[in-house]
């Protein structure tokens, strides 16, 4: 398909948007539910297991900021992965977030159910049934972006408003509270229980935290709706992680020493309370301060489904322009300027599967939240695996735009950001996967499957004379961004064979 065929996006949205987006996801509905599942089997130690995650957080971020900064396009984890690795990896950096993003778009509408029984409990209404909860959240999202970024994006600045104002409420309120005494043990065992068992939750610990992190990876799948893009793209990350940083450590260490870890287990399961933090700050919240906490995590939510369809269902119309998968979902809506048969396929899914989310929680052998985090993060970390190889290859596949990108890692730092990605993405996701197999079976069997699509679209393509592994190598004209100095111009990076390497603009 050449550039004419299809449309491109011609809204933009300034950086205050796309950080409000950033913390949106990185966010979201994980860090009001996370931290007290993680207290109630580590303990205090989660204290330090959230600043240790810190450190994958950085690479990441590192990662991120040269790609971006190099290569800043829509659904940018599939072009590095096509354009910098190879296309089967573009391929399953396509279907596989987008798996993810199903699960993770379940995972927050049924957060959002959890905690909804916080603020029907303080107000004179009735209980609302789950399905009902979840089908209004992620219907609602779907509609917002089906009509446009701009309007989602100025949505999504009051709702991180609200989000960011009830972590405050609880990390303040934990302050005044505070109590050192409940930072020890800081790590609690059991009666006779082996020491290396006793330190197994705090290394979960420290992935789980990390997990939430991951959000900032959206910056790079709206590259070409974000205004001046080359030099945004760094400035988002540097601001947007700081302030997501900040406030989890602030929420972890309010959580643990305000009080007593155990506060985080409910007594009649042996498991962590339904409501997350909120739930815990009934110990040292006055009742005000606990709804606020609640309506902040409600509002989370939706900042995580927005911020979900807003972001990668322009993964899915980059890839389409390219017929990696049909055509017909790179069709940007002349009104609205969306991609809003993309968002309409992100969008279904989970509304379908919803009503059986009961059923099914009650087959697997574990907690179906934990079993669609597992899902989630499963993705996003062979996502980061095969970024990290696309990083590794940068210099070499596109050695102008790596030299003139406006942020240039020196290349010895490159690789070492390289392989840590690559390396602490495996191992983590072998960690998380411990704890739902199933769950990591269900992804290696939608890649299995999914694979088998792939090579049958190739072939069907090379019986039509297209060559769509040769397609998936180039990069689109209207992508020469950030070429002489990374001013924004295409100059010595255009159509033939001038940036040096063996990729080349189509």
């Amino acid at each position: 398909m050449s550039e004419g065929e299809f449309k491109l996006i011609s809204e933009q949205i300034g950086p205050l948007s796309a950080i409000a987006l950033l913390i949106g996801t990185a966010l979201g509905m994980s860090i009001f539910i996370v931290p007290t599942q993680m207290a109630a089997v580590a303990g205090p130690s989660i204290s330090i297991a959230i600043v240790l995650s810190i450190v994958p957080m950085v690479l990441g971020v590192l990662l991120l900021l040269q790609l971006g900064g190099a290569i800043p396009v829509a659904g940018g984890i599939y072009v590095y992965g096509s354009r910098l690795v190879g296309p089967y990896w573009g391929f399953l950096s396509i279907v596989v977030p987008v798996l993810a993003v199903w699960a993770y778009l379940l995972f927050a509408a049924l957060g959002f159910a959890q905690y909804l029984p916080v603020i029907t409990g303080a107000l004179p209404v009735g209980d609302v049934p789950t399905l009902p909860a979840v089908w209004l959240l992620l219907a609602a999202f779907l509609v917002l972006n089906y009509v446009g970024i701009q309007f989602a994006a100025r949505v999504q600045i009051g709702l991180v408003a609200v989000l960011i104002t009830g972590m405050l409420v609880f990390i303040v309120g934990g302050a005044m509270a505070f109590d050192p005494g409940n930072l020890t043990p800081i790590f609690p065992t059991g009666s006779g229980e082996p020491l290396a068992d006793s330190y197994a939750p705090f290394f979960l610990a420290i992935v789980l935290l990390y997990i939430p992190f991951q959000g900032f990876a959206m910056i790079i799948e709206i590259g070409e709706e974000l205004r001046e893009p080359v030099k945004n793209i760094p400035r988002v990350l540097a601001v947007g992680m700081s302030l997501v940083a900040l406030l989890s450590v602030g929420v972890v260490v309010a959580l643990v020493g305000a009080a007593s870890w155990e506060s985080a287990i409910d007594p009649a399961t042996g498991e962590a309370v339904d409501g997350g933090i909120a739930a815990v700050g009934t110990a040292f919240l006055p009742d005000w301060a606990v709804l606020v906490i609640g309506i902040a995590a409600l509002v989370a939510a939706a900042t995580t489904v927005n911020t979900l369809f807003t972001s990668y269902s322009r993964t899915v119309m980059r890839a389409a322009r390219d017929e990696v998968v049909p055509s017909f979902f790179s069709a940007v809506h002349d009104r609205f300027e969306t991609p809003y048969r993309a968002v309409v396929l992100l969008g279904i899914p989970p509304l379908l599967a919803a009503p059986f989310m009961g059923w099914f929680d009650a087959v697997i052998a574990v907690d179906v939240l934990d079993w669609l985090v597992v899902v989630t993060v499963t993705g996003i970390f062979i996502s980061f695996m095969v970024g990290g190889v696309a990083l590794w290859n940068l210099p070499q596949e596109f050695p102008k735009r790596y030299e003139y990108s406006i942020y240039t890692l020196p290349l010895p730092v490159l690789k070492v950001v390289a392989v840590g990605n690559v390396v602490v993405s495996f191992v983590f996701m072998l960690l998380v996967a411990a704890s739902a197999p199933s769950a990591l079976a269900f992804v290696l069997v939608w890649i299995v499957l999914t694979s088998a699509a792939y090579v049958y679209r190739i072939r069907s393509s090379a019986r039509r004379d297209v060559d769509l592994r040769a397609r998936m190598s180039l990069l689109h004209k209207h992508e020469s961004i950030g070429g002489s100095g990374g001013s924004g111009s295409s100059s010595g990076d255009s159509d033939a064979n001038t940036d040096g390497g063996t990729n080349t603009d189509a």
